[in-house]
């Protein structure tokens, strides 16, 4: 297989995870219920994850390209992890464990609401949907960056 084929197949894989991706983006985003910010998150960080590798095929060496092209896991799973430290990241800004301006700032839609459906009542406003909806991306395109505040917090005391 040359270089080329392989991209080709790289491509074609990468194009059918991020259409899955959006797709399910837009079907949660019309009909899904209080959950869906979660899942949008997940999905988000998942195409963040996509445009990472998309992004870092060209600094790969011929006989890499080969070898990620043989492997449907070594493509799926960036995307997977963005989605996962995505949702991560969401349980950190909920918490108020990561805050500022930067940062979105979420409410109890209801203040008696306890356990985890709570997760799923969160009020916001549109601009902290924009700003959790971009760390979202964040969080897929550069797994280290959430990988690295995680760190961070677990050093405070």
């Amino acid at each position: 297989m040359s270089r080329q084929e392989g991209l080709n197949q790289i491509w074609k894989r990468l194009i059918l995870v991020l259409g899955l991706s959006v797709g399910i983006c837009l079907i949660f985003f019309y009909f899904g219920g209080p959950g869906r910010v979660g899942v949008l998150v997940f999905v988000i960080g998942n195409i963040g994850g996509y445009v990472s590798v998309h992004r870092g095929l060209a600094d790969l060496k011929d006989t890499e390209i080969i070898d990620l092209a043989a492997s449907w896991w070594a493509i799926i799973a960036p995307p997977f992890v963005g989605g996962i430290l995505a949702l991560a990241l969401y349980l950190l800004f909920l918490s108020n464990i990561v805050a500022g301006d930067l940062f979105p700032t979420f409410k109890p839609i209801e203040e008696n609401i306890g356990g985890l459906k709570s997760l799923a009542l969160q009020d916001g406003q549109l601009n902290d949907y924009a700003k959790l909806f971009f760390w979202s991306f964040v969080a897929g395109f550069n797994q280290k960056y959430v990988v690295d505040i995680i760190e961070s917090v677990k050093a405070k005391p």
